[in-house]
């Protein structure tokens, strides 16, 4: 299937200063968790090979694990009184991904489930439990 460039599925996502925590090293993740999104999108698009976007999506799944365990252990440290719960979120988005990862058929139906799915999960937990976590951190004197 090709993909329609005009559904917001298939399009890149833009960093803004909104989607900042306020904790330097969580922000870096999630800008760099924006740049392998794009990549992907952009992979898909191009129609590269399925190996290929596997890659990415590959890289994507790897870095998205390292973000986790950085965010988790400054919950952690911190005493973070939502960590169960943010933690489980993080933990359902990996099973999710992984799920994805294994029947991904990048040029049909799966391939648009997949970027709508992470372009919903980037910005909504970023902008929802992350902001959150960010004010923590803040409050208590954490900025990386």
């Amino acid at each position: 299937m090709k993909p329609n460039l005009a559904d917001p599925r298939w399009q890149t996502m833009a960093w803004q200063d909104g989607f900042g925590v306020g904790n330097a090293v969580i922000d870096a993740d999630h800008k760099r968790l924006f740049e392998l999104f794009n990549e992907f999108v952009t992979a898909v698009n191009e129609f590269r090979a399925d190996s290929e976007i596997q890659d990415v999506l590959r890289e994507l799944l790897d870095y998205t694990d390292t973000h986790f365990d950085r965010e988790e252990t400054l919950m952690r440290e911190h005493g973070y009184p939502d960590y169960t719960a943010h933690k489980a979120l993080h933990d359902s988005f990996v099973r999710q991904l992984h799920d994805v990862n294994s029947a991904l058929d990048a040029g049909g139906e799966k391939g648009a489930f997949v970027l709508g799915f992470l372009a919903k999960w980037l910005s909504g937990h970023i902008l929802g439990v992350d902001t959150k976590l960010g004010a923590y951190l803040r409050d208590r004197g954490v900025e990386a």
